[in-house]
């Protein structure tokens, strides 16, 4: 099709919003896992407390973003760009700040858990991932795909690319990948963080297995 001949058809029109697809395809077996700011589990959260009820159920929420920090994740744990620090600015969250707080205090959210920063920077895909996953590409098409691109790219940037979501779908497959600290997380002043706080029901992320998270990836 000729690039000037997509402007003959329209976007569709027929899709409903994000939050009402929520409310109808979420319930207590539901993990849902995100990678950008929170804006359609806000809209769905509004909408269910517009409608007077917690008509959003939700099993498990698995976000990428948050920080957490001193305090929380041990100092040996702590990347140097991170050491010592208490909150920070996290661009998922920070996205849509109203819905981020919404979704942390939304009583019909079973259990929250967040792959935050002082780990998810600490994963790459690298020349040893590439060869971990050379490994297994010729048994798995979706990993030769991946393979395949990621091959290209490190020609260019042999340095790899972060692999910030791609751990926290696999979090969600399977949480023993990480260890985890029950907190609260808080914003103030543009920044997040998170204190311990045993009985939150919500989880942040402060080491990985590696070996756990590349045979997760592998699986699927």
């Amino acid at each position: 099709m000729a690039l000037s001949s997509l402007w003959k058809y329209p976007p569709s029109t027929d899709a409903e919003p994000g939050g009402e697809v929520l409310l109808h395809c979420c319930d207590r077996n539901t993990t849902l896992i995100t990678g950008a700011p929170l804006k359609n589990l806000g809209a769905a959260i509004n909408l269910s407390l517009i409608r007077g009820q917690e008509s959003l159920n939700l099993g498990r929420l698995v976000c990428q973003g948050g920080f957490a920090g001193e305090g929380v994740v041990p100092s040996k744990l702590q990347l140097d760009k991170f050491k010592g620090m208490v909150t920070c600015p996290s661009y998922n969250l920070n996205g849509d700040r109203e819905s981020a707080l919404a979704a942390l205090k939304y009583a019909g959210i079973n259990s929250r858990y967040f792959v935050s920063k002082n780990v998810c920077h600490r994963v790459y895909y690298d020349r040893e991932m590439h060869k971990r996953l050379e490994a297994v590409k010729d048994k798995n098409k979706v990993i030769s795909y991946i393979w395949r691109g990621m091959d290209a790219y490190l020609r260019k940037k042999p340095r790899g690319k972060k692999f910030h979501d791609p751990l926290a779908a696999c979090c969600a497959l399977d949480d023993a990948i990480g260890t985890w600290a029950e907190v609260e997380l808080y914003y103030e002043k543009g920044q997040w963080g998170a204190r311990l706080s045993p009985g939150s029901k919500t989880w942040i992320i402060i080491d990985y297995n590696y070996d756990k998270f590349i045979q997760v990836i592998t699986a699927y």
